[in-house]
């Protein structure tokens, strides 16, 4: 069945769950941290952020739309040894992103409930009670949650950053960038690894776009592809700011610094609405942000699962991939691994969510690189293809990414 109307609101699903995965680590860690450190100077590096990463982003539901095939399988048309890098950088990360999402939820459940638990407890009790969700659920259940979630906390954030915005110094010197030493360049890169999400976020696109057209039986055109995605990343790019906005007029006055602790983090984020509609509210802003950041972890796990699938499927393409106890003995190996990489190497939660950060940043450009490729390649006929414009702007992000990265390791070695 082929909708009529270019713009169907049936056509809005992996846009919005890609908000869902943006709105988590990146918004309500990252941003928050900004603008509590460094005030209204990051407003135009998350900008830029969102600029530079929307070409690579956008790619992924289109590519996906167009040939029918998800960017995985464009990966591996590519060659092994792409495929064999790319294979094993995701099957890293994943990991990572999975536990680092599971961690600060875990966090935002203790300081919700009052209860007190270790890293690994939490992140054990988060990941439960997604993978029990997602074991029964299936593509259209996922999207119908996240559509209400997103528009849910959207609407609050909104409503929050309303009553804080004459709190805020708009003038030049405020704006103006921070001084670019070696540790905030550092914090810089962690905070464009994350923003408005990493950029295997379009990976994850493609499967949830080509997922919504077998589930539904609805013919995805190009236009509805590009309106959905736009939508999602127009959510995902504003609430940025306004998570920045509420650390920077909240939290930068104050001299607050972030505890490092997952748990002490979401207390102080949630004192940041509380302080501003009242004590009264606190059951209901945590319980909303608790739901957006289990919102996240469902959009996360599942699309990380997918993608690991897609990856076995080009490796083993004689085993029949695709049924559910598949689906739920990766989904299951991944949260084991995430539990393990948090019982390893967590020492404080603003370190390991900047390392999080930083990894899924180098990986960018690569990705974005690779995303260009699949877009402009002869897969994809050219009349179909995005304009020059477009092209150009890609270009120019890639090429950002790449010195963005030669920027970090120069400082790092410094």
């Amino acid at each position: 069945m082929k909708s009529t109307w270019p713009f169907s609101l049936s056509s809005l699903g992996p846009g919005l769950l890609y908000a869902a995965v943006a709105v988590g680590v990146s918004h309500l860690v990252q941003a928050t941290r900004a603008g509590a450190g460094y005030g209204l100077s990051m407003t135009f590096i998350v900008l830029i952020a969102c600029i530079i990463k929307y070409p690579s982003l956008r790619f992924g539901g289109e590519y996906a739309t167009i040939t029918g095939k998800n960017l995985v399988t464009s990966y591996r048309e590519r060659g092994w040894f792409i495929f064999i890098l790319f294979s094993i950088s995701q099957l890293f990360s994943m990991v990572f992103i999975i536990a680092a999402v599971a961690l600060f939820t875990s966090g935002l459940l203790q300081a919700t409930t009052g209860l007190s638990a270790s890293p690994v407890i939490g992140v054990i009790t988060v990941l439960i009670i997604v993978n029990s969700l997602l074991f029964f659920g299936g593509y259209k259940r996922l999207e119908f949650v996240i559509k209400i979630l997103v528009v849910g906390f959207t609407l609050l954030t909104t409503f929050c950053v309303l009553l804080i915005f004459d709190r805020l110094e708009w003038s030049t010197s405020a704006l103006s960038f921070p001084v670019f030493d070696a540790p905030t360049v550092i914090f810089i890169v962690a905070l464009i690894g994350f923003m408005p999400s990493p950029t295997d976020a379009s990976v994850l696109q493609s499967l949830w776009t080509v997922a919504k057209a077998q589930e539904s039986n609805l013919l995805i055109t190009q236009e509805q592809s590009r309106f959905d995605f736009n939508v999602g990343y127009v959510i995902s790019s504003v609430l940025a700011i306004f998570f920045l906005f509420l650390g920077a007029a909240v939290l930068n006055p104050l001299g607050t610094t972030m505890p490092s602790d997952n748990a002490g983090f979401a207390r102080q984020l949630l004192n940041v609405y509380t302080t501003l509609i009242g004590d009264w509210s606190f059951y209901a802003i945590a319980f909303t942000a608790l739901l957006v950041m289990l919102s996240t972890a469902l959009a996360v796990n599942d699309g990380m699962t997918r993608m690991a699938i897609a990856i076995g499927k080009e490796f083993f393409p004689k085993i029949k991939w695709g049924n559910h106890y598949q689906y739920k003995l990766v989904l299951l190996c991944l949260s084991i691994f995430a539990v393990f990489v948090i019982y390893l190497l967590l020492n404080s939660f603003t370190r390991f969510m900047d390392l999080t950060s930083i990894i899924v940043f180098l990986i960018g450009p690569f990705l974005a690189l690779l995303n260009h490729f699949a877009i402009f390649g002869n897969k994809v006929p050219e009349t179909e293809q995005p304009s020059w414009f477009i092209k150009t702007w890609s270009i120019l992000s890639v090429t950002c990414l790449f010195l963005l990265m030669a920027a970090y390791i120069y400082f790092r070695l410094a």
